[in-house]
């Protein structure tokens, strides 16, 4: 495998480079300038990457919708006393349809029990199947003679008889999208939420149902009610995350429709530019668009971009152009495999078909022209806890496929046919009821093979490691932790401030290719978010780098050198 070759430190890609470029041009582009290259290529490459995780992250869909309906107490129960009755045997029907018979059922067996302890029993029954979800279904007691210590006892399960508006009009395609359950089903309030929240995931959506009785015993109507606001969405940010290398102010445009197919659907469009620099001499430039449809349990979407950029390389003699483009197709799936009232399950798969191309002085790198075609699979899930806290983890695997026109030169380093793993924990803990709140996320990446730049592991940068923006450290594998806290420091009807702290550490595992002085950072942060008529959000950050490279030992990646102090100024609005 490609992954298992020896390179030297720091002279892999200026190597691959020249050979590809050929000797007139080798001998005008000293490798010296082809490594500051590539740390430029590896920079931009990190910061799509990077960009691409949260545009997937915004568009996942995070259930908030639970219910929770008490109907175990019975009002009209019997008052405790009165006479009792021998209980040597229980007669349950009705059962099958849930595949086996409820908790506790057969609790009044050798008793003598009263009527109050019958109704008790049932009522245990009922709290069973309500816990699995069933609130509809209920067990009872038909007349019967006791007398001969035999109790009959009778479960009449809860089923769907259908869905209607809450003005009376009949379901169409968006509730049957939306909702799992069928006619005839057994009604489960987790299906209920979950189309719900499929009915609320576009955001001019906001639902909610009932329940009304069916014609059948057991039988229920779910009524829908649906508010609908204007179909279409609207944002417009403006930040310095940034190069100096392809301009520092980026400008992000976001466009978004919702129900475009009546489907609870979302289509968006998304447009990121350096629009303060002269387009002559650098620029960075980002376009997606996406639309995703939930269908039941499933969710499926498609995601496609494209992205360039350009800049300057100042060299040791003189300066090269140095300009990449790429694009990608993502075709994602994502089922529902587990909800209960505290916690979900969702396994996903991703096929991503990626294209990139760079060149330096109008030459094309050959090693980095890439057709790729990347797999994923994973499990993903969430799980509340009393207090307000929360868990949410995603562990998974990457892998590189040799399909759809995959393709990378024979000379290049990185091995197309890769496989990773990859995990991601954050935990949210309430420190107080005045909205302080802890949050830790913990990413961790491990691959025995080498990576192309944008499956690479980085850290250091706002999104991971804070306190560098510069300067970065990448590799095959590694791990970061964030810790944050946070706590509002002022809420006014028209103004909202919410300040942040943050200690961040990561870690990355030292290559044939690559290492520095040392291979762990270490940051810390202090931040507002200022939001206004709840519609902009101003988000101020400065970081200071606690611990990086600092030395230059042979052999080895370059100190970093750019401030130990960052700032990050960012203003959203919406539409």
């Amino acid at each position: 495998m490609a992954g298992s070759r020896i390179y030297s430190m720091g002279t892999a890609f200026g190597l691959a480079c020249i050979q590809c470029i050929g000797p007139a041009h080798a001998q005008g582009i000293p490798p010296a300038d082809l490594r500051a290259a590539e740390s430029g290529i590896q920079q931009q490459q990190s910061a799509q990457a990077e960009a691409e995780t949260a545009r997937r992250a915004e568009q996942r869909r995070s259930g908030t919708t639970q219910g929770a309906l008490d109907m175990g107490f019975d009002p009209l129960a019997p008052v405790p006393g009165g006479p009792c009755f021998e209980i040597r045997d229980i007669v349950l029907s009705g059962f099958e349809a849930f595949g086996r018979e409820p908790e506790g059922y057969r609790d009044l067996i050798g008793t003598c029990a009263t009527a109050a302890d019958i109704a008790a029993s049932l009522n245990r029954i009922n709290r069973h199947y309500q816990s699995l979800g069933y609130i509809t279904t209920r067990a009872y007691v038909p007349e019967q003679d006791v007398m001969d210590g035999s109790l009959e006892i009778t479960i009449v399960p809860g089923r769907l008889e259908g869905y209607v508006y809450g003005d009376g009009a009949q379901a169409d395609a968006r509730i049957a999208a939306a909702f799992p359950g069928e006619r005839g089903d057994l009604l489960n309030l987790r299906d209920l939420e979950q189309g719900l929240d499929n009915i609320n995931a576009p955001k001019s959506a906001s639902g909610r149902f009932q329940l009304i009785p069916g014609e059948a015993p057991g039988g229920s109507f779910v009524q829908v009610h649906v508010e609908d606001t204007r179909p279409w969405h609207f944002d417009l940010s403006v930040n310095n995350t940034g190069f100096e290398t392809t301009g520092v102010v980026k400008a992000t445009a976001n466009l978004g429709f919702d129900n475009v197919l009546g489907l609870n659907d979302q289509l968006s469009f998304g447009v990121t530019g350096t629009p303060f620099d002269n387009r002559a001499d650098n620029y960075s430039d980002a376009y997606s668009v996406s639309w995703g449809v939930p269908v039941g349990k499933w969710t499926f979407g498609v995601n496609a971009g494209a992205s360039g950029y350009y800049f300057i390389l100042p060299g040791l003699n003189q300066s090269y152009p140095v300009e990449g483009r790429s694009h990608y197709t993502t075709f994602s799936a994502e089922r529902l495999l587990m909800r209960n009232q505290s916690a979900r399950v969702y396994a996903y798969g991703d096929l991503k078909l990626t294209r990139t191309r760079t060149f330096i002085d109008d030459q094309e790198i050959e090693t980095q022209r890439r057709r790729l075609t990347i797999g994923s699979l994973g499990l993903r899930g969430e799980k509340n806890f009393d207090q307000g806290a929360k868990l949410t983890w995603d562990v998974g695997t990457k892998f590189g496929l040799d399909a759809f026109d995959a393709y990378v030169l024979d000379k290049s380093i990185v091995d197309p046919e890769f496989r990773l793993l990859k995990a991601r924990l954050t935990y949210e803990h309430p420190l107080d009821d005045a909205g302080a709140l802890y949050r830790g996320t913990l990413v961790a990446q491990r691959s025995d093979d080498i990576l192309p730049g944008t499956e690479q592991f980085s850290i250091g940068s706002w999104s991971s490691v804070r306190g560098f923006h510069d300067d970065s450290m990448y590799g095959d594998s590694g791990i970061y932790l964030r810790n944050t806290v946070e706590w509002d420091a002022h809420k006014g009807a028209d103004v909202e401030v919410r300040l942040n702290a943050g200690l961040d550490l990561g870690y990355v595992e030292p290559s044939t290719l690559r290492n520095w002085s040392q291979d762990y950072l270490v940051g810390v942060s202090l931040g507002a978010d200022i939001k206004i008529q709840n519609r902009a959000t101003l988000t101020l950050q400065v970081a200071h780098a606690l611990s990086r490279p600092e030395e230059n030992p042979p052999n080895a990646q370059p100190a970093f050198e750019a401030d130990k102090t960052v700032g990050y100024v960012g203003f959203k609005v919406e539409f």
